[in-house]
């Protein structure tokens, strides 16, 4: 069979011995290096059982196995979120071998409005790259007050990453602490290659995780199911008389369901409620139904 020129040109980059991987020499060879150092026999397992991951027990036989074996850890964050220029929401939450202690950790990362941001959750929402830390390398660029919360909960040597959805808003993360070696860039490599396959193993996992409970950012109050409903057409562009037809209510009474959306997320536009529920993970739940 013969391919276009320009396919035939990337198989044959591909497949012959002395051009493999011909693309990622020209700008990182040392990357490449190890990548080809791991081989398939180290990574290919945990790309098949992601694969085939369908609930979080699933998800825990890769987290706590063939994982620990390609990238040793002692603790290990994932879930999904909002994100925004201030910081990261949490909906859901998976954690494996986190301590009691570790908690009081992220519960310092959180503002007044439950974002959870840190200096490594910031580079992250920069660069959309991999991102590590080592303790005492790495000490001078983070802030001290940061590194101080870090070290007292015995956290050190970190390298996470994730993947954001298409309209930018909402992201999946992976956080893996107190790896017993020195973290370098060829770790952050090495988590770029197996992160879009983590993600699409969390998505599954996660289809019958319960929300993470607290909801911060709205005030305290919890938009109805109703509310949550109207937020979703809101979020297709209905307008509202569209979306009293769909759901048959009163115009009168989806302006008042929007009024009270408005007031529990602090905003005064449907763009911005669109938005901000975005980075709350609220529309999350809303599209599965």
């Amino acid at each position: 069979m013969r391919h276009p020129p320009y396919i035939s040109a990337s198989i044959r980059s591909i497949s012959h011995p002395s051009r493999k991987f011909k693309v990622a020499r020209r700008t990182n060879p040392d990357m490449v290096n190890f990548a080809e150092q791991l081989s398939g026999t180290s990574i290919l397992p945990i790309i098949m059982a992601c694969a085939e991951t369908r609930n979080a027990d699933d998800f825990s036989l890769i987290a706590q196995g063939i994982l620990r074996e390609v990238l040793p850890h002692e603790m290990m964050v994932c879930g999904v979120g909002g994100v925004s220029p201030q910081g990261n929401y949490v909906n859901k939450l998976l954690q494996f071998n986190c301590p009691a202690e570790s908690y009081h950790y992220y519960q310092s990362l959180l503002d007044s409005k439950g974002r959870a941001n840190s200096p490594l959750m910031q580079k992250w929402r920069e660069t959309q790259e991999p991102v590590f830390f080592q303790t005492g390398r790495d000490d001078h660029a983070v802030p001290a007050e940061w590194l101080a919360s870090f070290k007292k909960q015995k956290m050190h040597n970190t390298v996470a990453h994730g993947m954001l959805d298409l309209s930018g808003h909402f992201s999946s993360y992976f956080i893996f602490t107190n790896l017993p070696f020195e973290v370098s860039h060829q770790h952050a490599y090495l988590l770029a290659l197996l992160t879009p396959h983590l993600h699409l193993a969390l998505a599954h996992a996660l289809t019958k995780v319960e929300e993470f409970p607290v909801r911060p950012g709205i005030n305290n109050k919890t938009l109805s199911e109703r509310q949550r409903e109207i937020l979703h057409w809101m979020h297709e562009g209905k307008t509202n008389w569209e979306i009293a037809t769909i759901l048959e209510l009163t115009e009168v009474n989806v302006k008042y369901h929007i009024d009270q959306i408005f007031a529990k997320l602090d905003v005064r536009s449907r763009v911005h409620a669109v938005s901000k529920a975005y980075e709350l993970g609220l529309l999350l739940a809303t599209h599965k139904n």
